[in-house]
């Protein structure tokens, strides 16, 4: 289940900054600006994490506990929906 929701966040994650050509939308001439503009970012964050390694590192292991809490929280739903569930189906007998 928690597989699910992973691949539903990334896929829209990356359909949200997907370039208009790989969307099936026509292109515009802004769209190779913000295509640059998201590369030059990137470049500045790598070069903040060279500069400041451990700010990313805390960054990273933020993610990380996110990460388990996200996955804490999912696996907590999942049982309530079930229990509901099961509860719906003992009533419905």
């Amino acid at each position: 289940m928690m597989f699910l929701f992973r691949a539903a966040f990334w896929i829209a994650v990356v359909a949200a900054f997907a370039p208009a050509a790989l969307t099936g939308a026509q292109a515009h001439e802004g769209d190779d600006r913000s295509l640059e503009q998201v590369i030059a970012a990137g470049q500045d964050v790598m070069q903040f994490c060279a500069d400041m390694p451990a700010v990313c590192e805390a960054g990273r292991e933020a993610g990380v506990l996110l990460g388990g809490l996200t996955d804490a929280t999912a696996e907590g739903v999942n049982r309530w929906l079930e229990a509901q569930a099961e509860a719906g189906a003992d009533t419905d007998a």
